[in-house]
């Protein structure tokens, strides 16, 4: 080591060059900072990202909710300024507020609520109020009722809380979560929203008057009694002139209950010509004063046409509506408890309507073919239509077989009058027609339906002389053992549940009735073993699935179909329970002392999984 003179002398290093200050060493390449490829990123691609992450959040087997949601966005709007951007613009095109305000706030009466924060948030920053697009407040009953202190809030602040929020959003397009009732307590709601031109959807509530006969209104001390009637013409011209603002609006409902008054006759049919945009049109329990064969034909063009419990309207009223230029527009149309008792209707809807898409029928009662017309039914298929790709079939009374409409239906389908069908919904199938014309499937019910038609045989053992799920284990062929509501009355859905327990017990029987016939010889030719196989329910090689569940925001016990009894209801905000709602626990990492220590960076008041249902 005493003549070692270092690498220099050695000559070791001399043709070594020291690299310049800044310059990159050999052999490491440079890393982009996190920051600059998301910067990279284009806005597009980073709204399909939040878009996945809304998707993963509020999905239907999600266990978050929409804070959860909200608290993911916020984090990612400080990764960068990019991010920034589409984040804020994701959390402020649909702002949610679900279920109640924190329950710290509870204890501070003097605490402002997340609706007042928003308020502020939106006057504050007119760029980010412009973004708004939807919004969902609580439910009346989830704001007023989230405390039990004499602090609450009260109706008439919640009104003053929305409608607020309403005007501090110059764009908005849809409100959800309160009922909006016509001649409702919501007066200064409905006010703030005749503002926003540009509203796209609005659900009415028509509710009988709250006041009675003999109240009068300021005429009484002059001698002038005003009747709920009379008092209701007065108001109409507001109800006509508040949709005159709406130019853009697109989907409109009307829900009218039992009892309810609706003057004068044309009201509708004005409101709808204040509404040049219109393509969704749900109209339901409207007395025959209102809605009839006239108001029928005059409805403008639309694509999405729901007639549910209307009593003013016929088959010749429904049949004159097919063949108008008007509804040639229309892609689906969905028919429940109208009077439709003719089957040449049907069979004229479907034939002139050529831009159908989805077909549904839901009746206590079959149509009819004329005993003059019954020679056509030898030219099949009578049903048929080129477009039609969802047809939903349900006539509701109970019966042991396939009625006549069902059978010339599956006559139809068969014969190839409908090459376009991919989905048929027949709940109400007891002879088979329906699943034998779809693909073969193993199994046609769920996991817990046995457990499910257990359950309810036990909580419902007078509805039928036979329990319905012993005929089902016992692989009976028909729906014959399907409770009946009422001995009276049939029926206005039938229960899918049953319905797959049915299809269920026809695949198990048809397993036992084999189609191919085994024999295994040996070298002699002596029959060693012989079994059957290949019994199935269905056609193979058909393009049409035999679906039994409901669509998103229905129930088994509703039929499958979305009505505005769905629309209105909370949907899940209100759940408290410990499987329904969501504190924000799913994000904990069990085990973990920091989390505990942390609970605050994840944990929020319990609310429930709120969920939108549309009509359309």
């Amino acid at each position: 080591m005493a003549n070692y003179k270092g690498p220099q002398s050695s000559g070791l290093m001399a043709g070594y060059r020291q690299p310049a200050p800044g310059a990159p060493t050999k052999g490491m390449t440079s890393r982009a900072k996190p920051d600059a490829i998301l910067a990279s990123l284009p806005g597009e691609v980073l709204e399909v990202i939040l878009e996945m992450l809304k998707g993963l959040h509020l999905g239907g087997r999600s266990d978050s909710c929409a804070t959860c949601w909200m608290r993911d966005l916020c984090s990612l709007s400080l990764c960068s300024s990019n991010l920034s951007r589409a984040a804020r613009r994701s959390l402020y095109e649909d702002v949610r507020l679900d279920g109640p305000d924190s329950a710290a706030r509870k204890k501070r009466p003097k605490t402002t609520h997340r609706m007042e924060l928003l308020r502020r948030t939106l006057r504050a920053s007119p760029d980010l109020a412009s973004l708004v697009r939807s919004l969902k407040v609580p439910q009346p009953d989830v704001f007023v009722g989230a405390s039990g202190s004499k602090a609450a809030p009260s109706m008439d602040k919640y009104e003053e809380s929305v409608a607020a929020l309403v005007m501090a959003c110059p764009n908005l397009e849809r409100l959800l979560g309160p009922v909006l009732s016509y001649d409702g307590p919501l007066k200064g709601l409905l006010h703030a929203l005749a503002t926003r031109s540009n509203l796209r959807d609005m659900q009415w509530l028509i509710e009988s008057s709250r006041e009675p006969a003999q109240q009068t209104c300021k005429g009484e001390a002059h001698g002038e009694d005003m009747t709920p009637a009379r008092r209701r013409q007065d108001q109409d011209v507001p109800f006509v002139e508040q949709h005159r603002n709406w130019t853009r609006l697109c989907s409109l409902a009307i829900h009218c209950v039992p009892g309810a008054m609706l003057t004068p006759d044309n009201l509708l049919t004005t409101t709808l010509a204040a509404l040049p945009a219109l393509q969704h049109l749900h109209l339901s329990g409207l007395p025959a004063n209102v809605f009839n064969d006239v108001t029928l034909l005059s409805l403008p063009r639309l694509r999405t046409l729901s007639l549910t419990n209307l009593p003013g309207i016929s088959s010749n009223g429904l049949s004159s509506f097919a063949t108008r230029p008007n509804s040639t527009s229309l892609r689906k149309l969905h028919l429940r408890h109208t009077p439709l008792t003719s089957l040449p209707t049907v069979a004229r809807i479907l034939a002139h309507l050529a831009s159908l898409v989805t077909f549904s029928l839901v009746q206590s009662f079959a149509p009819l073919m004329p005993e003059t017309d019954s020679f056509v039914l030898c030219m099949m298929p009578y049903l048929a239509s080129a477009s039609v790709t969802k047809l939903h079939w349900a006539i509701t009374s109970p019966a042991d077989g396939a009625n006549a409409a069902d059978r010339i239906l599956a006559r139809s389908i068969e014969a190839g009058g409908f090459p376009a069908l991919r989905t048929l919904r027949a709940p109400n199938d007891p002879s088979g027609v329906f699943q034998a014309l779809c693909r073969p499937v193993e199994r046609a019910d769920l996991p817990n339906d046995r457990f499910r038609g257990l359950a309810m045989s036990r909580a419902s053992p007078d509805s039928a002389p036979t329990s319905p799920t012993r005929h089902f284990l016992a692989k009976s062929p028909t729906a014959s053992s399907l409770p009946t509501m009422t001995s009276t009355a049939p029926p206005t859905c039938t229960n899918l549940l049953m319905a797959r327990l049915a299809a269920q017990s026809r695949i198990e029987n048809a397993r036992d009735a084999h189609r191919f016939r085994v024999q295994v010889e040996d070298e002699d030719g002596r029959v060693v073993e012989a079994f059957g196989m290949g019994g199935y329910v269905g056609t193979v090689g058909s393009n049409i699935d035999y679906c039994l569940v409901p669509d998103a925001g229905s129930a088994d016990d509703k039929g499958g179909l979305v009505d505005m009894a769905d629309v209105l209801a909370e949907d899940g905000e209100g759940a408290a329970g410990a499987r329904d709602g969501c504190d924000g626990s799913w994000n904990w990492r069990g085990g973990a002392a920091g989390d505990r220590r942390n609970r605050e960076r994840w944990w929020h008041t319990k609310r429930g999984r709120w969920t939108r249902v549309s009509l359309d």
